[in-house]
């Protein structure tokens, strides 16, 4: 190459290059997520459920009929969040939280029947949320080849 298109060649392509790290670093998720104590725990075994309330609920199903709903649930004692999946039948359903400032996420995805909740359930693992943090609950299911997702908005 001539001199001349090395430099042309190098303009075009050098901004590119040294801004790509700078971009990555920008993108949704390559944030490192951060750690708390009560990250991953068990808000029963932890002793976060005895104050628990639900603070969002969304329903899973269609338009015209409801299979269940997703809530997320919130301990002022231990300033931490949790989602909780309960559904009419015997399906398949899968519950998770999302701490939305770093993504920190945890599922549960093994309902069993619960008689004091009415339904199969399960919950997640806590992530912390005290204020300024805020989560929000998800959850999927599927019923009768029909595909079902619900979002809590955030607390």
């Amino acid at each position: 190459m001539k001199k001349r298109h090395v430099k042309r060649y190098l303009g075009k392509v050098l901004p590119t290059v040294l801004a790509a790290p700078v971009l990555v670093a920008l993108l949704p998720g390559s944030a490192q997520a951060a750690s708390y104590s009560m990250d991953g725990k068990n808000p029963i075994s932890a002793g976060c459920s005895g104050d628990a309330t639900t603070v969002k609920r969304a329903s899973i199903g269609t338009s015209t009929w409801t299979l269940g709903g997703v809530e997320l649930r919130y301990s002022v004692k231990c300033h931490t969040a949790w989602a909780r999946i309960t559904l009419s039948e015997d399906v398949w359903g899968k519950a998770q939280i999302v701490r939305n400032s770093d993504g920190k996420s945890y599922n549960c995805a093994k309902l069993s029947y619960s008689s004091s909740l009415g339904g199969y359930s399960c919950y997640t693992a806590m992530v912390y949320d005290k204020d300024p943090l805020s989560s929000y609950a998800e959850a999927w299911s599927q019923y009768d080849n029909v595909s079902l997702h619900s979002k809590t908005p955030s607390y």
